[in-house]
């Protein structure tokens, strides 16, 4: 029998974090246990509880760790961006694979309705600041501000209830529906930063 190579905490605690995504991403929140993770590394469940004490601290440290990851993919697209309306939309892109393509909207829904409040402040400070040095956003940040916490805010609904908010006003809710009401309201937000 070979034997196991022993991993650094950090290495551990990166590995963990690696599979209770995978089970995110496949079966959202309900489909990150403990156990099943445990199971997949060939580890024991006390191992999991070791790094992050239980369920909701493993799920809260996938949710900060997917934070730091886009703090960074929103930084890049502040120095990379020229145009405000390209920022909003790569911005709303991100967000879009993050909370629909990888589960983490759900991830953030559920840790609410457990109790949780984010302790993040300014992951999108990067891109305030650069759309607020732009003359037709002079003196209004907290206009910037409250257009992307409702860029924020529709995303992760549209990802939870998009399809259904649609159908309520006589509209398809399929995945195109769905695709082109999502540019619509990013291209209206945009519109709201780019013009004064």
């Amino acid at each position: 029998m070979a034997e196991r190579k022993r991993l650094s905490p950090e290495a551990a605690r990166q590995n963990i974090l690696a599979r209770a995504e995978h089970y995110l991403i496949i079966g959202g929140p309900d489909a990150v246990r403990v156990q099943v993770v445990a199971d997949d590394l060939g580890i024991t469940d006390a191992a999991i509880h070791y790094h992050f004490k239980n369920r909701k601290g493993l799920m809260t440290a996938l949710l900060k760790e997917a934070g730091r990851k886009l703090q960074s993919e929103i930084a890049d697209i502040a120095n990379s961006m020229v145009s405000s309306a390209d920022m909003v939309t790569e911005v709303a892109a991100k967000l879009t694979e993050l909370y629909q393509g990888r589960k983490f909207g759900r991830l953030a829904t559920w840790l609410a309705a457990e109790g949780w409040e984010s302790e993040g402040r300014g992951l999108f400070d990067p891109i305030v600041e650069k759309l607020c040095a732009e003359p037709q956003n002079v003196g209004r940040e907290s206009d910037v501000r409250y257009s992307l916490a409702l860029l924020n805010t529709f995303l992760i609904g549209e990802d939870l209830v998009g399809g259904a908010f649609l159908a309520s006003v006589s509209l398809k809710g399929d995945d195109k529906s769905r695709a082109d009401f999502n540019r619509w309201v990013v291209s209206r937000i945009a519109m709201g930063l780019t013009h004064k």
